[in-house]
């Protein structure tokens, strides 16, 4: 199947979706600096957001400043609820975004529950932050967040299809690859 570029916020920024990718804006009300895609048949999602650029720590501590911030809002606070396993630095010629001053990914874990419940899953997570300079400072910040141990008391376990087929982090690296930014705001 062809993928075409979705557009992003209005159509500021386009990308290549994951195939099934779902506009959470369709079900639920989502932030205005947000796009939140769901899988059709997972509990898997990839979320854009458009942050104001973080200066108070060093391009390789931003991700892990956002990841932590993830956690935070995610309820994985201890320790043991969030876990970074590898960050390392994105080449910013294998990316097409424009006045991009670094790039960098970040793979982890955290326990999760879903709407506040006893219950947590063990969702992988992957966050690719883009860190646009000059007059923009801003931070783009894609996690896509897969989760590959549902609890069997948590309300995810009834919507899981255990036959779907669940997108990649090759889906994911060549969502924020073909990431465009088509206007640029002041």
């Amino acid at each position: 199947m062809t993928r075409i570029k979705r557009p992003l916020f209005g159509g500021a920024i386009q990308a290549f979706l994951p195939d099934g990718a779902i506009d959470a804006s369709s079900i639920r009300l989502v932030p205005n600096n947000q796009e939140v895609f769901m899988h059709a048949e997972s509990d898997q999602s990839i979320i854009v957001e458009i942050l104001e650029r973080v200066d108070e720590v060093s391009d390789e501590n931003s991700i892990k400043y956002h990841f932590d911030a993830l956690a935070e809002a995610n309820d994985a606070k201890s320790v043991q609820d969030h876990i970074v396993d590898r960050i390392e630095p994105i080449p910013i010629n294998t990316l097409i975004v424009q006045r991009l001053t670094s790039a960098w990914y970040l793979f982890g874990r955290q326990q999760v529950s879903k709407y506040h419940e006893q219950a947590k899953n063990l969702v992988h997570i992957h966050v690719c932050l883009l860190r646009l300079g000059g007059d923009l400072a801003t931070d783009i910040l894609i996690s896509f967040n897969d989760p590959v141990f549902i609890n069997q008391q948590s309300s995810s376990n009834d919507q899981q299809n255990q036959n779907a087929s669940r997108w990649t982090l090759q889906d994911f690296e060549q969502f924020f690859r073909s990431l465009e930014i088509i206007k640029l705001r002041k």
